[in-house]
């Protein structure tokens, strides 16, 4: 085969692996009490200025409830409305979500924050203000739940519903061990949450840039609290009582294939290691 019919059929199996801009699918379905806007909630806005504008796509409760509608994005988050305390998912819409992460090693990256951390994200328009290390620590999270593809994001009443139980009387997807209380308010350890952290502490990538413990900046404090959680799953907890602050797994079934643009240059390496060995032999 000569080196020019080489290089096409290189480019042709370039051209299918990379995804055409237009054509792409949002990475994350984001669930905010099924509102069709984020009410100031800054999960959307945080995950714009990380990841792109078309990177989310706001999902409705009837969406989350369709069969098969989830396996059109890496992820689904979870969180409430605008800084209220929320509400549940339908019993149907959390099956819907428990069998698309999946469980054992086929789950997806799970990664929940127990209290309500939107209002601190980058754009976020109501409620407290913004907090680079919180905003830090979900932007982390999105990565990792985004990279195992499947993957969950849980925040405040999302935390609730994805332990193995709560006692909120909230459908209970067990993605993670553990029992949730009802969300409520909290005053914190002089009026503001202090993390530090947990058990698998910063060899986690949630934990990635944050130096700890840090005292974040709210001025309203609601939270879950989650007991019986597996010590593997703590990536950070609340300085003043030791209770959970972020959960996650071990991100069983990360998707190991290279990515696209890697394969790219894979595929541009190989044509120049072609095209050496075919001057060779030509004399060329």
């Amino acid at each position: 085969m000569s080196l020019k019919k080489i290089v096409l059929f290189l480019a042709l199996c370039v051209s299918f692996i990379l995804p055409s801009p237009a054509s792409a699918a949002p990475q994350f379905a984001v669930w905010l009490d099924g509102s069709a806007t984020d009410g100031g909630n800054g999960i959307a806005s945080s995950l714009a200025n990380a990841f792109g504008a078309g990177s989310y796509s706001l999902v409705s409760t009837a969406d989350l409830e369709t069969p098969g509608f989830l396996n059109a994005f890496q992820t689904v988050i979870v969180s409430r409305f605008d800084s209220s305390f929320g509400g549940p998912l339908s019993a149907l819409a959390a099956a819907n979500i428990a069998a698309y992460v999946g469980s054992g090693p086929t789950q997806g990256a799970v990664a929940v924050f127990t209290n309500d951390a939107a209002d601190n994200f980058f754009g976020a328009t109501t409620g407290d203000p913004f907090d680079a290390n919180l905003d830090r620590l979900f932007t982390n999270a999105a990565n990792f739940a985004l990279l195992s593809g499947h993957g969950y994001i849980g925040e405040f009443n999302g935390a609730v519903m994805a332990m193995a139980s709560n006692s909120a009387g909230w459908p209970a997807m067990g993605l993670l061990q553990g029992n949730a209380t009802s969300t409520h308010s909290t005053g914190g350890s002089n009026g503001h949450f202090i993390y530090d952290v947990g058990p698998v502490g910063p060899n986690n990538p949630i934990d990635a840039g944050i130096t700890f413990p840090f005292t974040d900046l709210d001025t309203s404090l609601f939270r879950t609290d989650v007991t019986g959680a597996l010590a593997n799953n703590i990536v950070d907890i609340y300085d003043d009582n030791g209770l959970p602050a972020v959960l996650a797994n071990g991100a069983a079934g990360v998707n190991t294939i290279p990515e696209p643009a890697s394969m790219l240059l894979m595929g541009l390496g190989l044509v120049a290691l072609l095209g050496r060995r075919f001057r060779s032999k030509t004399g060329r």
